[in-house]
């Protein structure tokens, strides 16, 4: 009996049937709780299977706008994001993602089962969700593929979406490194590679915060660096941000971002990444940026191309990304038409005494609109409507409103070539004289109600009368009263049908003499199409074309603008006027009011001509022309209201000096020609005094400086129309 206890306690524990029953059971167990973990598995299995994985890598690609000469302008976007190989890639910036993100990644297939137990086990301690499990290649399905809106769509919680990632994550490694199986024969190469794909797709694609998206965006926007110039702690920064872009940017929030920074360099040192002294070091550091974003090129100009391309190729397809917009822009005139008019305004604004808000003091919210003064300039092609620059206005960041495309705002003294023009069609001469004489204010009922009519287009604080002037010399000094008297005599009807043959917006009933001063609004479209038209012969510009053609992204043109017009509209005026005009504004810049700033023109045989416009209350100024190539507008003023932009605020200060350094560059580009003299007009000697033909008499008596008295001739040549000419001999 003792002898058989003994050998039943010596029997090997797993002889024991129990043993094995227990076994048995376990293992039937678990066999039925994978069978029904496979079968609740099974849909989110399906799901991930239905998504086409094979465009993981499709983000946008930005559509590039080129200038005429082929460079880039600016890029049309949603997400900022400039793709790069993982090559680019700075070694330290992945060892910080795999220290944060997934210290396991190069181990795991896609899911980290580890990771996975562990998450469960925590989170079962702490009754809460308090650690995620994600892999890098489970973000990556997240963002490549949307999976919170999907998962949202079908009604489903944040865990049932983890499973959905889990599976896609499975099957992108499978299927990348399936593509990788011919040029990587060994299998640990082979998995290498797949892992760097990964993390190409993945750091290509991410927000980093702040609209940037993707590595190189985000290295550019926050540190002005490409990424491989990135330092260690510069790589931590970004990072961090991953796990909570909004919150974490380097730009919005410094202090959160240093915080999380630390973290990811303390998981490198934990990781074996960086060493202790490495860690002190870069640890102490702050959190330095340089911004210096890819430009999404969002500006007044920007908006015409974008609305321009949207309706040619379609939002649709605009929004895939990749196509070149080849412009009419200049990109050398655009950059000096928009620095020429920021540092003038600048300057207008540094001036003593200047009572207007600043730029620097306008704090933007919706829609609230600046009260700062504001400038935009427009340079054309008049022949074929090719615009070379389109500055809208001062800061579109502040305000989006086109001055170009909606602004109007009163003409000034730049309305007055149309009286001449009207005269000289009517049959009059450049040489036909006018009363130069003070004039009751209330004649016009402009400016002061009471008093004398002030002389503002003059453009000078001592303006003086001349008794009778050539109308050449009213216009060359922008002669008030003289232009009232003129206007007055061809009568208002006749000035305005001579506007609107020029393309300007003026009223055909309820005339008032005002309008002869330019008391009616325009759009610097319209006053940069009036003296294209001087230019052109009297031929009015086509309309404006932004845009030559665009390509996709195989190079294939999907739109390209029709063949500019070179004819234009009806003209607006004959060719012997245009070009008696012409003649006579070249006047203002020899000894007319734009006698001492011509010089701010750098070509000493400047073949254009140029008209400066003032308003009687001084709250806008106008320089317009162009040099027989180019025609060229800017105008100063305020978005809203009629006040003074300072006392004696002349057009020639308030807009010649940005218009003129814009002018030397294009003339550089583009070298003007002088308008030829049309068949039709004759050369005559005419007396500078009386308006009629010079006899041997006409001479002036002047003084020199030591006081000894001298004679001038007073004849000039002037180009009559050969069928007008009837005038008589000099009698002064």
């Amino acid at each position: 009996m003792k002898q058989n206890t003994k050998n039943r306690r010596k029997r090997r524990f797993y002889k024991r049937k129990g043993l094995w029953v227990f076994l048995l059971l376990c293992m039937t167990a678990a066999i039925v709780g994978l069978r029904i973990a496979d079968e609740r598995l099974e849909p989110y299995k399906q799901q991930a299977a239905a998504i086409d994985i094979s465009t993981i890598d499709d983000v946008e690609i930005p559509s590039m706008i080129l200038d005429r000469k082929g460079r880039e302008i600016g890029r049309m976007f949603v997400e900022n994001r400039s793709k790069v190989s993982i090559e680019e890639v700075p070694h330290k910036l992945i060892d910080a993602l795999i220290a944060q993100e997934d210290q396991r990644f190069f181990e795991h297939n896609g899911v980290d089962r580890v990771g996975v137990a562990r998450a469960v086990w925590l989170n079962f301690k702490a009754r809460a969700v308090t650690q995620g499990a994600s892999t890098i290649t489970m973000q990556l399905a997240r963002n490549a593929f949307d999976l919170k809106s999907r998962v949202q769509a079908l009604g489903q919680t944040g865990i049932e979406r983890k499973i959905v990632e889990a599976f896609l994550a499975l099957r992108i490694e499978r299927h990348l490194t399936q593509g990788l199986v011919a040029d990587y024969p060994d299998e640990v190469e082979r998995k290498a590679r797949m892992k760097r794909v990964v993390l190409e797709y993945y750091l290509n694609r991410i927000p980093f915060g702040h609209g940037y998206y993707g590595v190189r965006s985000a290295a550019l926007g926050y540190f002005g660096k490409e990424p491989m110039a990135l330092t260690i702690e510069e790589c931590a920064s970004l990072v961090a941000c991953v796990k909570n872009p909004t919150q974490i940017s380097p730009l919005s929030n410094p202090a959160k971002n240093r915080k999380a920074r630390d973290h990811v360099l303390n998981r490198m040192l934990a990781e074996g990444m960086i060493s202790e002294s490495e860690w002190m070091r870069l640890s102490s550091k702050p959190v330095v940026v340089n911004p210096k974003p890819l430009r999404k090129g969002k500006s007044h100009l920007y908006e015409i191309v974008d609305d321009i391309a949207l309706e040619k190729v379609g939002t649709e397809a605009m929004s895939r990304g990749g196509f070149r917009i080849h412009t009419t822009i200049d990109r050398d005139v655009q950059e000096q038409a928009e620095q020429s008019l920021r540092e003038h305004l600048d300057q207008l604004e540094a001036r003593a005494g200047y009572s207007h808000q600043k730029h620097g003091e306008f704090e933007p919210s919706p829609g609230k609109v600046p009260r700062y003064i504001q400038g935009s300039a427009l340079m054309i092609d008049p022949d074929t409507g090719n615009v070379l620059a389109h500055v809208g206005g001062r800061d579109y960041a502040h305000s989006q409103y086109d001055f170009i495309e909606l602004g109007r705002r009163p003409f000034g003294t730049a309305f007055l070539p149309m009286v001449y023009a009207a005269a000289l069609e009517a049959g009059e001469h450049p040489c036909t004289t006018i009363k130069d004489e003070a004039m009751d204010a209330r004649a016009v009922a402009v400016g002061a109600q009471e008093g004398i009519l002030g002389e503002w287009g003059m453009e000078v604080t001592n303006p003086h009368y001349e008794g009778r002037i050539s109308s050449r010399r009213a216009l060359a000094s922008s002669k008030l009263a003289a232009t009232v008297r003129l206007g007055r005599e061809l009568t208002l009807a006749r000035v305005a049908a001579q506007a609107r043959a020029f393309g300007l917006p003026v009223g055909r009933e309820g005339l008032l003499t005002r309008m002869l001063l330019g008391h009616d609004s325009v759009s610097l479209r319209e006053a940069v199409g009036v003296y294209a038209a001087i230019s052109r012969k009297g031929q009015l510009p086509g309309e404006p074309r932004y845009i030559e053609r665009i390509e996709n992204g195989k190079g294939e043109v999907v739109y390209e603008a029709p063949a500019p017009s070179k004819s234009g509209a009806e003209a607006a005026c004959d060719e012997i006027t245009a070009y008696q005009i012409h003649e006579m504004l070249r006047d203002s810049m020899i000894d007319g009011n734009l006698a001492e700033e011509a010089s701010a023109i750098a070509s000493p045989s400047f073949p254009g001509a140029v008209k400066t416009g003032t308003t009687h209350d001084f709250a806008d100024g106008w320089s317009l022309g162009y040099n027989g190539r180019v025609v060229l507008g800017v105008w100063v003023g305020f978005h809203q209201g009629k006040k003074a932009v300072y006392e004696n605020a002349f057009g020639k200060h308030l807009t010649f000096r940005p218009w003129a350094e814009v002018m030397n560059l294009a003339d550089q580009h583009y070298p003007g020609k002088g308008l030829e003299v049309p068949e039709g007009l004759t050369p005559a000697k005419v007396c500078r005094h009386s308006g009629l033909l010079a006899t041997r008499y006409c001479y002036d008596s002047v003084e020199d400086t030591l006081g000894n008295r001298n004679f001038r001739y007073a004849g000039k040549t002037e180009w009559l129309r050969a069928d007008r000419i009837k005038l008589g001999l000099c009698d002064t």
